[in-house]
């Protein structure tokens, strides 16, 4: 009779434990999203070839509490004109930096930059452009690099790879750093584009 009863018992504690891994998993992965690392999916073309549609990639949350965003990470965001929306690209202007789109090349504080990372087509590295004009004026805004422009302090100048194909701070300006979320550094998914970005 005791035995059958402490069989019953260990049952019981084992699903209990169970049951309670399975929660402290749970929360942990949740802190871990919140506060450390969080997944995310690229939706949109923008950053090709460096990130595909699709891509589901690592983000970094805590390393801009100890260093500084610096030039070339790929960087998640909020939208300036949305919070609530969250975008992916690269950071090619800190504060005080002079930008300027010149015959096709990005230019910063004087100097034509090498940007291996630019989508190519037919071998030929695509040209950034500066944004186009405003409908119904004949001005274009003052970030959209067709002359140039000085990034604010606190703000940031992203832009895509895709530089044809891409909504960047073109279009609508710098990100102040309070919308930073975090670097991308990771793809884990799909299993054939596995590894640092």
């Amino acid at each position: 009779m005791s035995g059958t009863s402490g069989s019953g018992s260990s049952r019981g504690t084992s699903l209990f434990e169970y049951i309670l891994i399975a929660c402290v998993a749970v929360a942990v992965a949740l802190l871990v999203q919140a506060f450390l690392v969080k997944p995310y999916r690229i939706p949109s073309p923008s950053m090709i070839d460096t990130l595909q549609p699709g891509d589901r990639v690592l983000v970094d949350r805590i390393g801009y509490r100890f260093k500084d965003v610096e030039h070339g990470e790929i960087v998640v965001f909020r939208y300036p004109l949305d919070t609530s929306v969250v975008f992916i690209k690269r950071v090619v202007g800190l504060p005080g930096d002079e930008l300027l789109a010149r015959d096709g090349r990005l230019w910063r504080n004087g100097e034509e930059l090498e940007e291996p990372y630019v989508h190519r087509t037919n071998g030929r590295t695509d040209p950034t452009e500066p944004a186009g004009v405003i409908q119904g004026t004949t001005m274009s805004d003052p970030w959209s690099l067709a002359e140039p422009y000085t990034v604010p302090p606190g703000m940031y100048f992203m832009m895509g790879d895709n530089r044809t194909d891409s909504d960047d701070s073109r279009v609508w300006g710098p990100v102040p750093e309070a919308n930073v979320i975090g670097r991308g550094f990771f793809i884990y998914w799909p299993f054939e584009r596995f590894g640092s970005i």
